[in-house]
């Protein structure tokens, strides 16, 4: 056993290597996949990382007692999700080991949450310098990932099907969107304290360059939040310096004088043309339709629309039925509504949520049960995969959990807002905004470790800046 004092000497370079591991395994993950050989070795991997570092967390914390109850409350929402997915009345519950699977990749956020808490109030500033070194060596990695895979001709592409998009050896796109999101600014936060305009310059347009190539909206958007919200932080933590500002300004400027040309325009006007193609084929089904029966659309909703939402909406229509699909899309002849897979997934669930009874509604259904006909209707937005997985039980302890650490930052401010305004919280705060609107706007950060990993590590430095960092004259007045 390595002597308690020996583990905390250490525990800053352990925290930087949790840090190198995350997109280390993100492209074994990717090669695996990419070479037919499945995801087994590095789920294993993730989850071997998660039990050491929650084993060390326990053992060092001086608060063993939060990790019990934390147990105790995962351990009850998971005993209960099973429970309720039992009753559910449909075939049991057929999968619990790749159910409880997923359940592991949420407990995982708060678990490592309270680990680096407890390694942030054992390490103190080296522990936090460690957090700030893994944030920019994990970008120079996912960096050079992306440079070679580019190089090499293999990459993947953000929009595979249209060839857009730079991503690297990543498997998510939108995991990935938000890791890049959370690491920028922190990265910027960085060069910005060492008062070199010229890094600072290269600093942006690389951290911006990456956004853009990107191509998802979201990622195109971090540029915009990010350059403006880290001018604000200038501002408000008094270190406002013009040259900064405008160095961050401009590189916004730039890429959003560039949005015509970007990737994310390119796929927005590449999902235009195919939406318009596709309403004009609906449209001529439709008429078609009209004159082999004799009828007409108004006359005969399902006889004239069947032919096209079986096209798009066949499968939920064979589980649940035509009627109540035609239903729910109030009979519309819209194909982007119907193409549109972020609604037929939640519209789904929502049938499945009705049906299992008031045990699902409370503590959620099986995942095994999202998929029908070999066609995976996992919701594609977190807080609905909350909802839909573990019910209101689940949503509402994720979003009390958020919550408290939005009512710690909001406690500080209230009692000194000079103290705990500084450059570094605001950087990190523009990065827990970032990873909170792919929350909102994607299924890519509460359900997969790679990106969930960054929200604990941010949740757990609000924490240090707010209970543990010791400020030059800490006062509440």
């Amino acid at each position: 056993m390595i002597p308690r004092d020996r583990q905390r000497r250490y525990l800053p370079q352990v925290m930087l290597l949790l840090f190198i591991l995350q997109p280390v395994m993100d492209v074994l993950s990717y090669w695996l996949d990419a070479l037919g050989a499945g995801n087994t070795v590095s789920l294993l991997m993730r989850f071997v990382l998660l039990a050491g570092t929650a084993v060390l967390g326990f053992c060092l914390s001086r608060r063993k007692k939060v990790y019990l109850l934390l147990g105790v409350v995962l351990a009850g929402i998971a005993l209960l999700h099973g429970w309720a997915c039992i009753t559910a009345g449909y075939a049991g519950y057929s999968d619990p080991v790749y159910d409880l699977t997923n359940f592991i990749r949420v407990a995982q956020i708060p678990l490592f949450t309270f680990c680096f808490i407890t390694f942030l109030r054992e390490t103190g500033e080296s522990g936090y310098h460690a957090v700030e070194q893994g944030f920019v060596v994990n970008f120079v990695i996912i960096v050079v990932v992306e440079v070679l895979s580019a190089l090499t001709g293999t990459n993947p592409c953000t929009y595979a099907n249209k060839g857009i998009g730079l991503l690297g050896w990543f498997y998510f796109a939108n995991s990935q969107s938000a890791i890049l999101s959370a690491l920028v600014p922190v990265l910027l936060m960085q060069l910005i304290r060492k008062k070199n305009p010229w890094l600072l310059a290269a600093g942006t347009a690389a951290g911006f360059g990456v956004l853009y190539l990107f191509a998802t909206r979201l990622a195109y958007f971090a540029i915009f939040i990010c350059a403006a919200g880290l001018v604000i932080v200038l501002v408000l933590s008094r270190n406002w310096n013009r040259r900064t500002a405008a160095i961050l300004l401009a590189g916004a400027l730039v890429c959003g004088a560039g949005y015509g040309v970007s990737p994310m325009a390119r796929n927005q006007q590449a999902q235009k043309l195919v939406a318009a193609q596709k309403q004009q084929e609906a449209e001529e089904l439709i008429a078609q339709t009209e004159q082999e029966n004799g009828t007409t659309i108004e006359e005969s909703p399902k006889i004239c629309l069947m032919p096209v939402y079986e096209e798009y909406l066949g499968a939920m229509m064979d589980r649940f039925g035509a009627d109540r699909v035609m239903e729910a899309y109030d009979y519309t002849t819209d194909v982007s509504d119907l193409k549109d897979w972020r609604r037929m997934k939640i519209t789904y669930c929502s049938f499945l949520m009705e049906e299992a009874g008031t045990a699902a509604k409370a503590f959620g259904l099986e995942l095994a049960d999202m998929t029908w006909q070999g066609e995976v209707f996992d919701v594609e937005n977190d807080f609905h995969g909350m909802y839909f997985l573990y019910g209101i039980a689940g949503l509402l302890a994720l979003v009390l959990f958020l919550l408290y650490f939005v009512w710690l930052v909001l406690r500080a401010l209230w009692r000194n807002f000079r103290m705990y305004m500084t450059l570094e919280a605001g950087a990190f705060g523009v990065a827990c905004c970032t990873l909170l609107l792919h929350i909102y706007c994607t299924a890519g950060v509460l359900r997969r470790p790679n990106a969930s990993f960054y929200l604990s590590v941010v949740l757990a430095v609000i924490y240090y800046f707010v209970n543990i960092r010791e400020y030059p004259q800490r006062s509440d007045r």
